[in-house]
């Protein structure tokens, strides 16, 4: 298997949809499985494994919706990205719709009976009931009959964390259990959790895993103690505890043990080279004996089309959603200093005189620039399928090389544009990002903005796109400079900001930052106001407050007998 090269991926691969059941009842949370086997004849591996394959959100209960995860996807492209002005829904137009109401998502058009709700809800409670199973599992196992129980108990508290963490910034009001709730209970519990007893929970799990787990695993992927760390940091982040934001992050970058990698293009596009920076990620494979390898089925949709099947295009075929938006393509412009043009960058398109941020075209594809590693032709306007209603920028950002032996496309061209290139769910730079907005909320303005200027001096330094009829010239007018560190401190939050949105752009975490800053109400009105005289369908969109979180799935409530509780607005 060339493209995969540790234990834990082909233990993914063999077992990703598998799935596992306990000593749970059908009406847990009304969810059924399908396949099912006996605990008893169950190793503790198999279902520690069988936890960590939630993560991709794929399971093999006969539906559709659960074996490709289309509207609904870990990364959260339709849960954030779309939300937040960085990208477009995309695809063959507004009626061209995952889910059913991914185009509502995107113009905050949010309602109860959402399939793109319910099937994120369902992803992150069957990841919790399969983490719980597994604990209850290990726990009652005898002394000595398991010699890695306790690191895997460790590993199982840290994915519970993150699926409680998905679902409290995607939905607020959420249900909480454990695998001591009785299942003759599940059915009794509200959805009215005070925020505060949730996130007790949550760093209660890591706390925990961070008592049981080393620093480093032998095994690609699995969880350490320096990632429960990390997910204190962002934890702490979430409810402003800067304190513990810049004591946990200082636990991972002291360890030494992630970094900075030098290549922004090789970071997003080269299978394995990210691991350095990805502190924990979503891991792929392919030709692993499955039908289509374990791929990144949730941004399946979201490579360039291939108009008529183009052999002579990277990925020979895609459903062009996910698309970078204007107002995100603008903000990588800088002025003659070589920094951010914070209040006017939106003021006209960015064109090919403009001086840009050499990240943007490592972000976003754009006609006529150099795609990646491929060099039948650069970038065409016939690759983006409703140029009308969604513009020509494409995603470029996190899709593998299309010369890369981790590629799946086959002759039918299916599944495009994926491959063994994991997905970083925190990496070494949002990490980094963290700590400096700690330090600057805190008065340590100076020490804040060094950290900002680490990551600017990556991008800097990293190799450039290149022309593509002239390689040795770069594709644009690239520049990037650093800011003085006697910014004062509404300046180094902008600049804090802003650089989240430029390096993290379009992995899953805008809308949720526009939240927790409180802003995301009027940064939306502002971004509508200038973006729908460039994209009509955006017109009469607006974010009401409630719509901060999506709301809690009418299927669940139904279910529930009325014990569960719509949130106010909804």
């Amino acid at each position: 298997m060339k493209t995969m090269n540790n234990k834990l991926k082909h233990i993914l691969t063999v077992l990703g949809l598998m799935l596992i059941i306990g000593c749970v009842s059908e009406d847990d949370l009304n969810v059924q499985e399908a396949n099912t086997i006996s605990e008893e004849n169950l190793e503790p591996e198999a279902l520690v494994i069988a936890a960590y394959s939630a993560l991709d959100y794929r399971y093999n209960t006969g539906d559709f919706r659960d074996l490709w995860p289309f509207d609904h996807s870990p990364s959260n492209w339709g849960t954030s990205d779309i939300r937040s002005g960085d990208a477009y829904k995309g695809g063959g137009g507004t009626g061209d719709n995952p889910g059913g109401g991914m185009h509502q998502l995107e113009t905050h058009d949010l309602f109860p009976s959402s399939d793109n709700v319910y099937n994120l809800w369902r992803s992150i409670y069957f990841g919790v009931k399969r983490v719980d199973i597994a604990i209850r599992f290990l726990t009652e196992l005898e002394e000595g009959e398991f010699d890695k129980r306790d690191i895997r108990l460790g590993e199982l508290y840290v994915l519970r964390a993150h699926f409680y963490f998905e679902a409290m910034k995607n939905f607020g009001s959420i249900v909480w259990y454990d695998e001591n709730t009785p299942v003759t209970e599940l059915k009794s519990i509200p959805n009215t959790f005070d925020e505060n007893f949730i996130w007790e929970k949550i760093e209660g799990d890591l706390n925990n895993a961070i008592s049981l787990l080393p620093e480093s695993q032998p095994d690609l992927g699995r969880a350490n103690a320096l990632v429960a760390h990390a997910y204190l940091a962002k934890a702490h982040l979430f409810q402003e505890n800067w304190q513990g934001v810049i004591s946990h992050t200082n636990m991972v970058i002291n360890s030494g043990q992630y970094r900075l990698v030098e290549d922004i293009e090789r970071l997003y596009s080269e299978p394995g080279y990210g691991n350095p920076e990805n502190i924990f990620a979503i891991q792929f494979s392919i030709e692993d004996g499955s039908q289509y390898g374990n791929v990144n089925f949730g941004d399946l949709l979201n490579s360039p089309d291939s108009p008529n099947d183009d052999p002579n295009h990277p990925y020979l075929n895609g459903d062009d959603f996910h698309k970078p938006s204007q107002n995100l393509a603008n903000a990588f412009k800088v002025n003659d200093n070589g920094l951010p043009m914070f209040n006017t960058f939106n003021a006209e398109n960015v064109n090919e005189e403009d001086l840009v941020d050499p990240r943007l075209d490592h972000t976003i594809g754009r006609p006529g620039i150099t795609w990646k590693d491929w060099t039948a032709m650069p970038q065409q306007p016939n690759w983006s399928r409703d140029a009308g209603t969604y513009g020509l920028l494409v995603r470029k950002k996190n899709m593998i090389y299309p010369t890369s032996d981790g590629m799946a496309s086959n002759p039918n061209g299916f599944p495009w544009a994926l491959g063994n290139l994991d997905f970083p769910l925190i990496k070494y730079s949002d990490l980094l990002l963290w700590k400096a907005e700690a330090l600057i909320e805190t008065g340590s303005v100076s020490e804040g903005v060094e950290i900002i200027n680490e990551i600017r001096l990556r991008a800097k330094n990293s190799p450039y796109v290149k022309d593509f009829e002239n390689p040795t010239e770069d594709a644009a007018n690239y520049l990037i400079n650093t800011y003085s560190t006697s910014l004062s401190q509404e300046q180094a939050l902008s600049a804090l900001r802003f650089e989240r949105r430029l390096e993290l752009a379009n992995e899953g975490h805008r809308f949720y930052d526009l939240v927790r800053w409180e802003i995301a109400d009027s940064y939306l009105s502002e971004y509508i106001a200038t973006e729908q005289a460039r994209r009509p369908y955006l017109s009469g969109a607006s974010l009401e407050p409630h719509e901060y979180y999506l709301p809690i799935p009418q299927i669940e409530i139904d279910a529930s007998g009325g014990v569960y509780t719509q949130r106010p607005g909804y």
